[in-house]
């Protein structure tokens, strides 16, 4: 009886043994998970700390937790607000810039039917020499007037008495954006600033004188087209109208038919010269054209007195 009561403490104490691994691993593991969760919150602070070294300007969005649970809705509705108001400006821009993009249609549209109008019958891509007069009608400018020489100039056209379509649309909107109709081109050519275009002015009048594939203008254009060119918003030289009298008047028969481009290019310097140093000056074995040494002979000539016979 005593050997069973000492046996069964005995027992108990075993299977108080053989219980104690299974409590002893769950309590371990649960030891190594909250160790394990612990270093890898460490170890995530460490990046994030680091990350923030590397980049001091960069901003780690958190959550926050200090904002009441009421004021949400407020945060809410500004955000909500904000965006409205980020899409209406957006939507206005876009309608603002489609607005620009009719506008110029149009006015592209204006200036296509603009020349339509005065385009020939058979052929909408030209504009030949009834359009040009009546154009030039209902701007209110003569034919031969200073304006309609600009016009040509502003749009480069390549031959007198026509204008293509290119050219003329070409010649509106290097007046300005707004020209699509004849009373902005009129007043666009009355006020049209030509001086930082002179030299080119200048050039591309000779080469607009040319007719039908000719090398050199006529001595009759040549004086109609100086004419032109000299009459506003450029300085006339003191010797043109002596000039032009004597290419007109060609009192000794030795006037050409027609001007070369070298004497027509080489003009306005030989103006500058005379008007600086006079006619005694030029020196006709210097490389001028052989016009110029007849002009300023003839010049000489009317400057000696005249003798009288009593």
């Amino acid at each position: 009886m005593g050997q069973c009561l000492e046996k069964v403490p005995s027992e108990r104490r075993l299977m108080s043994h053989n219980n104690h691994p299974n409590q002893q691993s769950a309590s371990t593991k649960h030891v190594k998970k909250k160790a394990k969760q612990d270093a890898t919150e460490q170890q995530s602070n460490h990046l994030r700390h680091s990350y923030r070294q590397m980049n001091p300007t960069t901003t780690i969005l958190e959550p926050r937790r200090d904002l009441p649970l009421h004021k949400i809705p407020e945060l809410l509705a500004k955000i909500t607000g904000t965006l409205s108001s980020t899409l209406s400006s957006s939507s206005s821009d876009t309608k603002q810039q489609t607005s620009s993009s009719n506008v110029i249609t149009n006015s592209s549209d204006r200036r296509f039917l603009l020349f339509k109008h005065y385009s020939d019958n058979d052929d909408d891509e030209l504009m030949s020499l009834d359009g040009i007069l009546r154009f030039c009608k209902d701007l209110s400018f003569e034919p031969d007037c200073y304006e309609v020489l600009l016009f040509c100039f502003v749009c480069r056209a390549k031959q007198m008495y026509s204008l293509t379509k290119d050219e003329f649309i070409r010649g509106l909107k290097t007046l300005g954006n707004h020209v699509d109709n004849l009373q902005d081109v009129r007043t666009s050519l009355l006020n049209y600033d030509i001086l930082p275009y002179e030299n080119e002015f200048y050039t591309w009048t000779y080469h607009y004188g040319l007719i039908d594939g000719q090398r050199c203008v006529t001595t009759a254009n040549a004086i109609s087209l100086w004419r032109l060119y000299y009459s506003k918003g450029i300085e006339r030289p003191v010797i043109l109208n002596p000039w032009l009298n004597y290419l007109e008047q060609d009192v000794n028969n030795e006037i050409p038919k027609t001007i070369t481009c070298d004497t027509w290019t080489i003009f306005p310097q030989f103006a500058k010269f005379i008007q600086l140093n006079g006619y005694e000056a030029y020196d006709d074995n210097e490389a001028w054209p052989c016009l110029f040494d007849g002009f300023v002979e003839y010049q000489l000539d009317q400057q000696k007195p005249k003798i009288t016979l009593n």
